[in-house]
Order: structure tokens, then sequence, then C-alpha cells
């Protein structure tokens, strides 16, 4: 009864998880067809790094802070001592890192908001500037709304929430592409994401997740949550920071337009990969971390899921690459045909990453932070490097060349960290 029991649970959390997964899915790629189709190539690098802006200062609080609070709030009861203690120490670290990454923005304006024209430069006025900073804040309340309920196993909630941050997302960029110049487009599409941060209010409020006001946070939960933090910044240097510099140099290098014919690919390969993450995320994950007792079942287990999944992705990869055509005038429109052969290397360096997340998981689930930290950062540089060197070889191939071998070196440092995996016992 209870195994039945524990199975209708799991099948019935997968689903709304599925559904979160697929509205996300969903969304994204419609408001990359209405940038595409109305801005052409130039809207879509526009959009990729605003959105890697967006990516910037969020990771901390959200890959970092929130990560943790998931663990940490699923179990004691809201009223408990323990969860208030946590909900407002991740509460005060999500407005604190925050600030830190509006800082390091606010210092090199040049660098990280030059792209955008005046509406997201200080030259626009203190409006202006208060009115951003406070969609960001929205946007930032939402993803810690989303977190609480997660922990609470509110899925239901959790889904309608994002589904309702994504119709209103994808409606206010319909309404504003076409009608505004880009860089107000961008801020429309950042307000339709920012709504689930007063809706999300009223959700967890409604639900009993907010308890009683709590000053002082006590130091073994920051230093529970700072290890979080300590990995998701190892993240926004290696991965987020450095998607925003390659970009950058790409725009230097050729032009905006150019640069969005490799966006369009990468945002094609985002989209896919977003849902092998939530595969991965939802099944493969927790099964490793139930079998860390058991280093042979582990092994076991590991090894099958690489074998099944290798072959299964190449497949899937294959079927991809010869549609190509016609996914990238589905997804984009047919004045981004140009990018068909930038997808060749690029489909390469995604099916080596995906079938390396397979090895690279278990390093996440064994919490073996310094080596997260050192691959996150050690493969973020070494793609720059690559990066400049092959721009100038290969022109706006080096990209997608570059980004093949960044995980190609990265499948093959974990195939040789967890060789004991594939031999005999």
């Amino acid at each position: 009864m209870a195994r039945k029991q524990h199975l209708r649970q799991f099948l019935g959390n997968s689903l709304w998880s599925g559904l979160s997964t697929v509205a996300r899915a969903v969304s994204g790629l419609a408001v990359n067809k209405l940038f595409a189709v109305y801005y052409g190539p130039q809207g879509i690098t526009l959009l990729a790094h605003f959105q890697n802006l967006i990516a910037l200062l969020t990771q901390l609080p959200n890959g970092g802070v929130n990560i943790g609070l998931i663990r940490h709030l699923a179990q004691p009861s809201p009223v408990s001592q323990q969860y208030r203690s946590y909900f407002w120490a991740g509460f005060s670290l999500n407005i604190f890192t925050f600030i830190g990454g509006a800082v390091a923005v606010g210092l090199f304006p040049g660098f990280f908001l030059e792209r955008f024209g005046e509406m997201l430069l200080f030259q626009g006025g203190p409006v202006r500037v208060w009115l951003l900073l406070g969609l960001f804040v929205l946007l930032l309340l939402h993803l810690f709304w989303l977190s609480v309920l997660l922990a609470r196993q509110a899925l239901n909630w959790y889904v309608w929430l994002s589904l309702l941050s994504s119709l209103v997302s994808v409606g206010a960029t319909w309404w504003a592409v076409g009608r505004l110049d880009l860089p107000l487009a961008l801020v429309l599409y950042l307000s339709g994401q920012a709504i689930g941060g007063v809706a999300g209010l009223g959700v967890v409020l409604y639900r009993g997740l907010i308890p009683a006001w709590r000053f002082k946070m006590p130091a073994g939960v920051v230093r529970e949550l700072g290890k979080y933090l300590v990995m998701a910044l190892a993240t926004l240097v290696g991965a987020k920071l450095v998607d925003f510099v390659v970009r950058e140099m790409a725009i230097r290098e050729f032009t905006v337009l150019e640069t969005g014919l490799w966006q369009s690919v990468v945002k094609i390969s985002d989209s896919y990969t977003m849902v092998y993450v939530s595969v991965l995320g939802m099944v493969y994950y927790p099964k490793i971390a139930s079998l860390l007792p058991q280093p042979q079942a582990l092994r076991e287990y590991v090894r099958s899921i690489f074998f099944l999944l290798s072959p299964a992705v190449a497949l899937a990869l294959l079927v991809f690459w010869w549609q190509r055509d016609f996914f990238i005038q589905l997804l984009f429109h047919r004045d981004f045909l140009a990018a068909r052969d930038l997808m060749d290397y690029q489909l390469l360096g995604d099916f080596l990453k995906m079938t390396a997340w397979v090895l690279s998981y278990i390093v996440t689930v064994q919490a073996r932070v310094k080596l997260y930290i050192l691959t996150q950062l050690v493969s973020g540089v070494v793609y720059v490097a690559l990066v400049a060197w092959l721009m100038p070889l290969l022109g706006l191939d080096g990209l997608p060349v570059a980004h093949a071998l960044r995980y190609g070196l990265y499948l093959v440092f974990h195939l040789i960290l967890f060789r004991s995996y594939f031999t005999a016992s």
C-alpha cells in the first residue's frame, strides 16, 4: 500500500513538474519567435544579452540561496523556529546578494549595459532607473516565492504561478514588439516575468507560508546557506559571466546581426537542454542521491543510465540536425537559415555536454564543493580562451567549434574521474 502511495505521489509530482517545464519552454520559444520576426538577428542578440544580464543578477539569490532553502524549508513546520530562521535568513540573503550584483553592474555600466541603449543606461533619468530596479526586485521575489512553494511541495500552486508569469511575459512581449523600440520591448518582457512577484505574495500568504518576522540571522543558518552561495558563485563566474563575455567578444569581432545568427542556434540548444535537465533533475538526481550509501549500486545505476542516454541523445540530435531547416524557420524566421551550418558543431557540443552531465551530477550529489568550483571555473576559462583563439581563424564558425571542444574536454575529464564506474568490479 505504501509503495503504491509513493508511486502515485511521484507520478503526480512529475506531472506538475513536467507542466512547469513545458510552460517555461513554450513561453521561451514564443518570445524568441516574436523578437526574431520583428527585430531579426539583432533582436535575438540583445534578447539573449538581456536574459544573460537577468541571470547575472539573479544567479546568486536563485541558484544559491534558494537552492539551499528548498532543502531546509521542506521538513519543518511553517510555525517552527527552524523554518522561521531559514525563511528570513534566505529572504535577507536574496536582497543582499542582489544588491551586490546591482552594484557590480552599476560600477561597469559601459560593459554590461551599453548594448541596450539609453533606456537601460543611467542617461534615462532616475525614474527609469528606479523602474528597472523595481522590476528586478519583483522578479527576485517571484523566484523566492517559487522556491518556498517547491520546498513545501505545493507543486500545483508552483505550476500555476509559473504559468501566469509565462503567459503575461508572452502577452507583454506580443504587445510590445513592433510598437516599441527594442530596448523598451526588453523592459516589457521583464515586466511580464515580474508579475509573479505580486501574485506569488498572495499565494504564500494564502498558504500560510510566511512566518513571523525575525531580524537576527543565526550564524549556523547563514553558514549552511553560504555553501550553496559559494557553488552558485562558481556557476555565476564560470557560466553566466562567461556567456556574457563571449557574446560581447562576438559582437565586437563581428556584428550584432551575425552574432544573432549564432545566438539563434544557441537558443534552440537551450530549449531542448532545458527539457533534458528537467528529466535529470526529477528522476536521475534523486535516485543517485538515494544510492550514495550503496557505492556498488550507484556505479551500476550510473553506468546503465549513461549507456541508455548517450545513444538516445545522439539519435535525437541527429534527427534534429536532419530537420534543422524546418526547426530554424519554425522557431525563428527564414532569415535565420544562414545559421544552419553553425548547427553542426553546436549539436556535437551539446551531445558531449549532455553526456557529461550524467557524470557531473555525481560531483554535485556528493557535495564535492571544491571540485565543483574548480571544474566550473576551469571550463569557463578554457571556453573563453578557445573563443579568442578560434574566432580570428574560423570566423563565426569558431564559436560552435569552441563549444564542442570545451565540452569534449569536460566529458574526458569526467570519464577519467569516474573511470571506476565503467570498469569491472
